[in-house]
Parts: C-alpha cells; structure tokens; sequence
C-alpha cells in the first residue's frame, strides 16, 4: 500500500480527476469547493493562459497503489496567493496528514518574498469537522466567514423570473458577441482582461455550451447581466460560474432572470446538481441566491503564518 503525489496533467489525468471528485460526491452527497468544471477552467478558462498548458503545477494528483491498481485519492490546489484546497476521497481521509505538510512546503517553495510574512489559508465549509480538526492540530486558525456553497434542490422546480421590458435573455455567439460579451465580463471582473482568443478557447472546453451561456442583452443592444451554466459531460454537475451585471443595470432584477433561464435551460441535460461553490458572501450575492432557490453553507478561511 503506497501513496505518491505528482503534477495534473489536463490531457492524462482530467477524466480521472472528475471521475475522483464525483465518487466524493455519490458516496458522501457533500461538496467541498472543487467539482469537475473547475478542473477543466483550469486550462479553458475565459480569464486563463491563451496558451494552454500541458499540466498545472498548482494541481497536485496523490494515487493509492494496492498491486496492480492505482487510484485517485486526493487532488490539491494551491494558489500563487497561498490559498488552498484538498479533495480527498473519504476512505482516505486520514492521509489529510500529509497533505497539509506537503501543501505547506509547495508554498514555501513557490513563495518569492513578495509580502512580510509567509501566510497560507483553505477556505473550509463548516460541516467539514474532521479536517477542521486537522487543520487545528498543524496550527490553523479560523479566520471567519468568507464565502458560501450553494446548493441547489434538484426536486425544487425552476424559477420563473423574467427581465424588465425592454431587456431580453438570450445565449452567446461567438465570435459575433465578443465585444459586447468581454465588455460586461471585464467590467464584473476587472482581473480577467478576457481577449478573443481566450473567449474562443473558452468555447473549446467539454463543459461549455453555448445555449447555456446566456446574457441580459439592454434595449441600446449592450450586455446588461451574464450566466455561464457550466456542465460536465460525464458526471453532469453543473455550476452557475460565472455571474455578473453590469453596475449601470443593478437593482432590475437582470441577475435573477439570467440565471433563472439558466437553470431551467439546464434542465434537460438532467443535472446530478447544480451549485454554486465559493459565492461571495455580500448582501447582494446572498439575495441573489436565496431567491434562486440555493441552500446556503459558510465557509470559512483557516489560516496560518509559516
């Protein structure tokens, strides 16, 4: 019985990563804050590299051999800004204890002196016990809410909210809508610089579906709100990722109506759930999602000063 840690390949290793996190998911009917969309964001995603990658040194892949079988048992993800996640199936939760150690020293060999102390954290739900427990055994702590997971009831029926008059929901057509479609992304996101190329190697991801990435469009033609409903093919969760409006069309409802049509347009491809993990945690997000039918779980941020 041996454990043995190495990069995520995208071409090697993503059907076996998604296949890992939605066993997690069968057997446990939790969510952490990764499923198999955000995996392949990695390399398709609209504020990513225009040049894909081989393989992603923030991904870690960590496989159980027990003879001739090998496995999937944990996937990490450290961000340059130290913050991390693991993954680990749940009859393997006791190796939690070397991944945190091996999380922890991943960060200090990519840190490069940038600020005064050497500070790494892991955004936590609050019903995860056992590695709350861990992590305050290797010295973590808790740093307070800082986003939520939202889930939502796949027996509970589709809202039907609509936009104001004058305002329509309607998908995406690249390389037509670029314009008005990186106008209102970058203006949501100012970080993402979303360029042509990368709006079209967005549209190359498995998850990607034009009819459900869909957008408010505004009477003067311009893009008011946005939704992506993200499905992986083979496992069939499916994320609201990402959502916006525009700051010059708040407070019209234009969030609620786009990811309304969203879900119910989702539902055809019959979803294994649909969620929202990591949303923000402000007064408008939370609104937003309760309207929408989504549970709500805190998480929160454990940190710590290495």
């Amino acid at each position: 019985m041996t454990y043995k840690m190495r990069n995520y390949s995208f071409d090697e290793d993503l059907d076996k990563a998604r296949k890992f996190l939605f066993d997690i998911f069968k057997q446990t009917s939790e969510h952490y804050t990764w499923v198999p969309t955000r995996l392949e964001n990695e390399r398709h995603g609209p504020c990513g590299d225009e040049e894909p990658r081989e393989d992603d040194s923030k991904l870690r892949i960590w496989e159980y051999s027990d003879g001739d079988e090998t496995s999937i048992v944990a996937v990490s993800i450290l961000e340059p800004n130290g913050v991390f996640w693991i993954n680990v199936h749940p009859d393997h939760e006791d190796l939690i204890r070397k991944l945190i150690p091996a999380v922890e020293e991943q960060r200090k060999n990519s840190w490069k002196g940038e600020e005064a102390e050497l500070k790494i954290g892991t955004p936590v739900p609050v019903g995860f016990k056992r590695r709350i427990d861990s992590l305050r055994e290797f010295g973590y702590e808790d740093g307070g809410l800082c986003e939520h997971n939202r889930i939502r009831p796949l027996d509970l029926p589709p809202p039907d909210f609509q936009p104001p008059e004058g305002y329509t929901v309607r998908h995406v057509k690249l390389p037509e809508d670029f314009e008005p479609y990186s106008d209102v992304v970058n203006t949501v996101f100012s970080h993402c610089g979303m360029t042509e190329k990368l709006a079209m190697l967005y549209t190359e991801a498995e998850f990607y579906n034009d009819e459900l990435d869909l957008v408010v469009e505004a009477p003067d033609g311009s893009f008011a709100a946005f939704v992506t409903v993200r499905i992986d093919p083979k496992t069939r969760m499916a994320e609201l990722e990402p959502v916006g409006t525009h700051p010059d069309h708040r407070g019209l409802g234009l969030g609620k109506a786009v990811c309304a049509e969203g879900i119910r347009r989702v539902q055809k491809y019959d979803p294994s759930c649909i969620v929202i993990l990591g949303a923000a945690s402000s007064e408008a997000a939370t609104k937003l999602y309760d309207s929408l039918g989504f549970t709500k779980e805190d998480v929160h941020i454990w940190k710590k000063v290495l």
